[in-house]
């Protein structure tokens, strides 16, 4: 995806945040939408085919989806502007404004073992401490890591690895 497409499709995302007038009602449609993308995917090659026309598309969309009809408009919106293809960047956005709007943060921990109880608790705690929001972990092994954490959340990448404490290491040396 080059970049204005992942700037339409936050522009996309905001507008359709924007109908939402509290969390509740924006975590519902934020839900809506991540089940008209699911209840869409295998009709994918139909929905991004020239040969269909934008009509059928819609006609497709707002059947699928009637008991969603504002997500409905709004996918259909999509195919009139020829942007259904930024549809799962879109849920995406709208996943990140509606956590935000919620006061929550998403993260994945990587770790070298299981974490116990207790650290799973103080890693979600620090991770929660660092960006000022409750946050939601999802906690993942890799047995390639020697040794301590790897964190993501909102775009940053922690390398508390013991791999990546020595390639730290190695690239001082080297200089």
């Amino acid at each position: 995806m080059n970049s204005s497409e992942r700037i339409a499709a936050k522009r996309y995302a905001i507008a359709y945040d924007a109908l939402s007038t509290n969390a509740k009602d924006a975590q519902r449609r934020s839900n809506d939408l991540h089940i008209a993308l699911q209840a869409l995917a295998p009709m994918q090659g139909y929905m991004t085919s020239p040969c269909i026309s934008l009509a059928e598309k819609k006609k497709l969309i707002l059947s699928s989806l009637s008991a969603m009809p504002d997500t409905a408009t709004f996918l259909a919106l999509l195919v009139d502007a020829k942007r259904y293809s930024l549809l799962s960047a879109i849920e995406q956005e709208v996943q990140v404004l509606t956590d935000k709007r919620r006061g929550i943060v998403r993260a994945a921990v990587i770790s070298a073992q299981e974490l116990s109880v207790q650290q799973k608790k103080a890693t979600q705690e620090a991770i929660s401490s660092r960006y000022h929001a409750q946050a939601e972990v999802n906690f993942s092994t890799d047995k390639t890591l020697l040794g301590g954490l790897k964190i993501m959340c909102q775009g940053e990448q922690i390398d508390g690895s013991l791999q990546g404490q020595l390639q730290r290491l190695f690239k001082d040396i080297s200089e």
